[in-house]
């Protein structure tokens, strides 16, 4: 009997040595011939802490690989074949993400190799041409056209003089199509020459070529903010490109000359503005309602993981500071005065927030067309203990900025997936721009006119002229861009 016994430990001991020895057999052959493999080992167990779906992907269960999750690499030669099997970090990440539909899956988790340019992107530092603008597509020949927004200021583009509303329709002579646009628009070249048209009763006819040089540009997204007087009030206007929080101490200076001149009324201009951080948001919110810190401003919803680790920081509360100085705020919320909202097509998150979660404490007129649709917000994560840059793995440059939350108002509205509707409808109309900040401006016009009452006969250019050719919306110069849709958060400290 005990040489039973004996022989039966023996095969067990036997087993789990074999096992374990093809283990690290199979680490090592990991290790050595995939040179990704720990960047795709930091991809699935921060995606398995963090995201906000990990309990709808089933290849991010705590038991996928057989054993406990603390101890998945060390113990399941499963997980090692799991990660060998994709080509590429990028492609392991894409696999992880939650597939539902257009509105209610995930469309805006991404990954990088490059987290100092990523950095950069969201203090507003980037290499650009100083052009923003819309893509278009003639109907008639499947070509595409840039129609320009805006021009950053101090830009070689604002320098080579180019303008809202100019055209062009070729990169580096060649003409963009749909095909072929991403590739010359987001060349890496240094410098690029576009091709200008003009419009004309018989259609589009080249104008000039302008070349314009790429360069390192800090965009302050702070782009207008001035004080327009109309029928006997005083009306703030502030065109707010971007949620930096670089530039949150001279957004409160702009709020303090509001506050001193003592506008009536408040026009936010979100038309171009895609989103950015949540923290922005939240100051951005208090400057313009005065409601207090001790008020709810966003309910967030985490993954039953971080929701036990992050506990009473899923609320998020109105602030009466910014990093450095007392937040000026015009009480607006206090006063039961309107704010004043222009939306579009390209605005999104964290410029959401502000309209669907002021809502709870005051009343939003909103302007314009609808929103993109985003309730979601990600966070920037990298390869170290906590996720945060403290003890990162200096082996790699690899971050991720998956959808850690999703956020409601003090009342727990969120649901906007599909955008929120204007109270006015008005689309900005390629032929009839106007300038920004300027009556010009049909979008500004309508807002003061839904204010005052009084009707503005903007400039209107020929009708004619646009009539001979189509357009249909494709695509827009930020689109590539780490901050385009997306909303951010800092990693809160735990409970």
């Amino acid at each position: 009997m005990k040489k039973i016994i004996f022989l039966f430990s023996f095969l067990i001991f036997w087993s789990c040595d074999k096992k374990d020895d093809e283990l690290s057999i199979a680490k090592k052959r990991a290790i050595e011939n995939d040179t990704n493999y720990e960047v795709k080992d930091f991809i699935w167990k921060k995606m398995n802490a963090y995201y906000l779906w990990q309990a709808n992907i089933e290849n991010l269960a705590d038991d996928r690989f057989e054993y406990s999750i603390d101890n998945t690499n060390a113990t399941s030669a499963n997980y090692v074949y799991f990660l060998k099997q994709f080509l590429s970090p990028k492609d392991l990440f894409k696999s992880l993400l939650y597939k539902n539909n257009d509105i209610y899956g995930d469309r805006f988790s991404f990954i990088t190799d490059d987290y100092k340019s990523l950095e950069n992107s969201f203090q507003g530092v980037s290499a650009s041409t100083g052009l923003n603008f819309n893509l278009k597509l003639i109907r008639t020949n499947n070509r595409v056209v840039g129609i320009v927004n805006y021009v950053t200021p101090n830009s070689d583009a604002e320098r080579k003089g180019v303008k809202r509303g100019d055209i062009f329709m070729k990169i580096d002579n060649v003409f963009l199509t749909p095909f072929n646009y991403q590739n010359l628009i987001y060349s890496k070249n240094q410098e690029l020459t576009f091709s200008f048209y003009r419009m004309t009763s018989s259609g589009l006819e080249f104008s000039k070529n302008i070349t314009i040089k790429q360069q390192e540009i800090h965009q302050n997204p702070i782009f207008i903010h001035k004080i327009i007087q109309r029928q006997g009030k005083k009306i703030g206007y502030l065109m707010y490109n971007s949620f930096i929080t670089n530039y949150d101490d001279e957004l409160n200076q702009v709020f303090l000359e509001f506050k001193n001149a003592g506008i009536d009324e408040l026009i936010l201009d979100l038309r171009y503005n895609s989103g950015g951080y949540v923290t922005s948001a939240t100051r951005l919110a208090s400057m313009i309602s005065g409601v207090s810190s001790k008020n709810v401003f966003i309910q967030q919803q985490v993954n039953p993981k971080l929701e036990k680790l992050w506990g009473n920081t899923l609320l998020s509360y109105f602030t009466e500071r910014t990093n450095t100085s007392p937040i000026h705020t015009l009480n607006f919320a206090r006063a039961n005065k309107k704010l004043y909202v222009i939306t579009s097509n390209r605005t999104a998150s964290a410029s959401e927030l502000i309209i669907n979660n002021l809502k709870p404490y005051m009343n939003i007129v909103q302007i314009g067309d609808k929103t993109v649709g985003k309730n979601l917000a990600s966070v920037t994560i990298y390869d170290s203990p906590s996720g945060n840059k403290e003890n990162i793995n200096k082996n790699h440059t690899w971050a991720m900025q998956p959808i850690v939350i999703r956020s409601a108002n003090a009342n727990g509205f969120g649901d906007y997936q599909a955008g929120i509707s204007p109270d006015y409808q008005l689309e900005e109309d390629d032929s009839n721009m106007g300038v920004l900040g300027e009556l010009s401006d049909p979008l500004l016009a309508k807002t003061i006119e839904v204010i005052t009452g009084e009707r503005l006969r903007t400039n209107i250019t020929s009708r004619k002229a646009i009539q001979s050719v189509n357009f249909d919306y494709l695509d827009n110069s930020e689109s590539h861009s780490p901050l385009y849709n997306r909303m951010f958060i800092d990693i809160p400290e735990t409970k």
